[in-house]
């Protein structure tokens, strides 16, 4: 397997992601939705979109309010800075923004920070010292309260975020005042509607990281490890149930801990990959149960990177032979490198269910399975995985299943 920095970043798209109705393809060039539309009115009959400092653009997926930043800002700044930068936490969003502004990026007029690894929002802010933030209103409100406080050392900001009305809660305003002092919402648009906030409090520290415990068995030992979850990363501090039964097959399946000296076994050196590592607790159990394989955890979502790797070292296992990277589906792993791949992944896009979101996760994962390499797989049980998974993987056993989801394993042929 090829093994990237373990300095570098992953992610994983979650349920903090918009609804489909909401979330056209990322950095799409068809024109701005409901959404962006209402976002962009309210930032105009607030200040408008220019200002004593750069625009910030939050997890532009549709890249409209990017380009209606632009629109505002025909030259770079007089010191040479980027009046406008777009900041995004999926690798594969980042990706397509940069391919779709190469010429802005180029010229100076936009910034998109990140590349191998992503760069905090809070840095960003206190860097660049934005007089405007504009950003769609996730779904968790850990998300939202993160992205806040990130924000609140930036100065006077006043940050602009919409979202569908049936999508609202006055658990949003109540967030957000929190950290501001000024909160109210915008004039609606169809089912469209902002929130805006102005003012950061004083002394607002930064996000605190949710905690945890999982009890899993471990080479058959009960074993607790602890959890860490950051911003909206799926699953928070906490165990899902599905990746519970996932680790308590897999566990089954492993061969004894140790030879005959006491050492690990050799089926333990292996290539272990957590696609789509979340909270990192598939990769915690990785790295406990196969101490002397490489793992590399990956995930397309920023808060997934950094929740991975507080839990590995909230562990005690951080070490040379394990890596956290920030790459949309193993882009940067080489083909027919990886032993086992461990997949938990999204079935949700919002509040809604959308099945193929895992369609590309599984051929990332036969691709870079050898073979003869295994691919152990979760999922709500009724959406009837199987031949899916036979199709682009190879031959599949059942592995467990509950009354709501199924653990599948898949030899690549």
């Amino acid at each position: 397997m090829t093994h990237p920095d373990p300095d570098h970043g992953g992610s994983r798209a979650d349920v903090s992601t918009p609804a489909p109705a909401d979330r056209p393809a990322p950095a799409a060039s068809g024109g701005p939705d409901q959404t962006d539309r209402v976002i962009l009115r309210t930032a105009a009959d607030e200040q408008g979109l220019s200002g004593p400092g750069p625009v910030l653009v939050l997890d532009d997926v549709t890249g409209e309010l990017t380009a209606a930043a632009l629109a505002e800002h025909a030259e770079a700044a007089a010191d040479g800075s980027a009046p406008v930068i777009s900041w995004a936490g999926s690798d594969a969003t980042t990706d397509a923004l940069r391919r779709r502004f190469r010429d802005e990026i180029a010229a100076g007029r936009l910034q998109i920070p990140g590349g191998d690894r992503p760069i905090p929002v809070a840095d960003v802010a206190v860097s660049a010292r934005p007089h405007l933030a504009l950003m769609r209103l996730p779904k968790a409100l850990a998300d939202l309260e993160h992205r806040c406080r990130d924000l609140a050392g930036a100065g006077e900001v006043t940050l602009v975020a919409g979202g569908r009305v049936k999508h609202m809660t006055r658990s949003q305003n109540e967030v957000l005042a929190r950290v501001f002092a000024e909160v109210h919402a915008s004039r609606g648009l169809g089912k469209s509607r902002a929130l805006v906030a102005s003012s950061p409090r004083e002394h607002i520290e930064p996000a605190a990281t949710a905690t945890g415990i999982a009890r899993v068995r471990v080479r058959g030992q009960e074993r607790d490890l602890a959890v860490r979850g950051i911003g909206g990363v799926f699953g928070g501090a906490s165990a899902d149930a599905g990746s519970l039964l996932l680790l308590e097959a897999l566990d089954r399946s492993l061969p004894g801990a140790t030879g005959p000296a006491g050492e690990p076994d050799a089926a333990t050196t292996i290539s272990a990959i957590d696609l789509g590592s979340g909270n990192g607790l598939l990769t915690a159990y990785l790295a406990a149960a196969l101490p002397a394989a490489r793992v590399l955890a990956s995930d397309d979502d920023a808060d997934a990177v950094a929740s991975t790797r507080a839990t590995l070292a909230a562990n005690g296992l951080a070490r040379e032979s394990i890596a956290v990277t920030w790459d949309a589906s193993l882009s940067r792993v080489a083909d027919g490198t990886a032993d086992l791949v461990v997949l938990n992944p999204p079935f949700h896009a919002g509040t809604a269910i959308d099945a193929t979101l895992v369609h590309g996760l599984l051929d990332a994962a036969a691709r870079v399975l050898r073979p003869g390499g295994q691919l152990w797989f979760v999922h709500n049980s009724y959406l009837r995985y199987r031949p899916e998974v036979e199709q682009r993987v190879g031959p599949v056993r059942q592995q467990a299943r509950d009354r709501r989801f199924t653990v599948l394993s898949a030899t690549r042929a």
